[in-house]
């Protein structure tokens, strides 16, 4: 089951072009939490899962199936792309904007200039 994890948390997050550390940030969790789920190295909760899965757009069963479920799953109801949220992603190669909130905020306040 955590390879079952690892394997299918690593092509959501790759399929919607996410960093492990943008990954961590919208679950509330840590960048190096999220490598080591996905190298099989911690197991997480189902909590954990929850969160991921919230991150990621998708149901948590997602990150729990195995791979000859998905595939199925996948080829009776939708196209892969669909299913991983890329509709409409930029292509390969191209960065992916990673603007936090607070970082957004920031730079707005530090481009105002002040008035006369």
């Amino acid at each position: 089951m955590r390879e079952t994890l690892a394997r299918n948390l690593r092509k959501y997050r790759r399929a919607q072009r996410l960093s492990q550390e943008e990954l961590g940030h919208r679950a509330e969790l840590d960048r190096t939490y999220i490598s080591s789920i996905e190298r099989c190295v911690y197991s997480a909760t189902v909590d954990v899962v929850g969160r991921l899965a919230d991150a990621l757009g998708i149901p948590a069963l997602e990150l729990l199936r195995p791979a000859s479920e998905s595939a199925e799953a996948k080829s009776s109801s939708a196209t892969s792309a669909e299913v991983a949220g890329t509709k409409g992603r930029p292509k390969k190669g191209a960065k992916p904007a990673r603007k936090s909130e607070e970082s957004t905020q920031r730079r707005a306040t530090a481009r105002k200039k002040p008035g006369p």
